[in-house]
């Protein structure tokens, strides 16, 4: 090892917990590779065999097997990132590992969390380390970093907006900002985020804001999209509301806490 990771490493001071790869995570796969396998031979089977049948059905049949064969190829495309996965947790920090590479951040260089499905850590210097569930003890590793960066990022923004600055909590756009895009973004329940300070907090997209001493509620609430439900940030008025995917909004527990010191309000139950 390189003085330079030598240094690095010790930066993060003392090795508190590894995390590997997930056998379990790995089974789900396997299971869903011979599965998607399975279905798709059925289908290209009589595709190539069946001599009988017209060419035009053999080769509807063999695209409908196609399709069958998308979860498999999707679940070896998931193996294969999950190769060489790990994560090690330091006092300072952790470094996560992937197929040879290495990741690694202190609590200091993080500028923004964002945890679904998959956690993306966005650093400072614009580095962005994202990890999933392929990970054994995820949920301990997601507890630590909401821990760790709440002590730093709240203190930090309240001491901003004091000083009379404005904070942005960014959303993502997971379809992008096209026009069908937009469609599929608000299906989602995406937006661009919003801005706070000293007075209240306003909604990036609509323009329109909200003053803390009108806030009558806010936290976190379930929908439904489609028949899958997801969690969203909610903050209302008595005339407006604003609402996003808590999964797709950065520092989302920061703005939470924020809510509190802001409005001195408990946040509504969850569901």
């Amino acid at each position: 090892m390189n003085d330079f990771a030598t240094t690095n490493r010790s930066k993060l001071g003392t090795l508190v917990k590894e995390y590997k790869l997930s056998p379990a995570r790995v089974r789900q796969l396997i299971l869903l590779i011979f599965l998607s396998a399975g279905m798709a031979t059925v289908c290209w089977v009589p595709a190539i065999f069946e001599l009988n049948e017209s060419l035009t059905a053999r080769v509807g049949i063999a695209i409908l097997g196609l399709f069958v064969a998308l979860p498999m190829f999707a679940g070896i495309y998931q193996l294969f990132r999950l190769g060489g996965v790990s994560l090690s947790l330091y006092e300072n920090g952790f470094i996560y590992r992937r197929q040879g590479r290495e990741y690694r951040t202190s609590w200091d260089e993080i500028d923004s969390f964002i945890q679904e499905s998959a956690c993306r850590i966005t650093k400072k210097d614009g580095e962005v380390i994202e990890f999933g569930p392929g990970i054994e003890g995820v949920e301990e590793i997601v507890e630590e970093i909401r821990e760790q960066t709440m002590q730093r990022m709240l203190p930090q923004t309240k001491t901003a907006i004091q000083n009379g600055s404005s904070i942005l909590f960014r959303g993502l756009h997971p379809f992008g900002k096209w026009s069908p895009g937009r469609t599929l973004n608000n299906f989602a329940f995406a937006s661009s985020g919003y801005s706070v300070d000293s007075q209240g907090i306003t909604d990036i997209d609509k323009k329109n804001s909200i003053a803390w001493k009108d806030v009558k509620a806010y936290g976190i609430r379930q929908e439904k999209m489609g028949r899958v439900p997801v969690d969203l940030f909610v903050i209302q008025a008595e005339k407006d509301c604003f609402q996003t995917r808590l999964g797709l909004l950065s520092n989302a527990h920061v703005l939470l806490a924020l809510c509190a010191e802001m409005t001195g309000l408990n946040p509504m139950d969850h569901g």
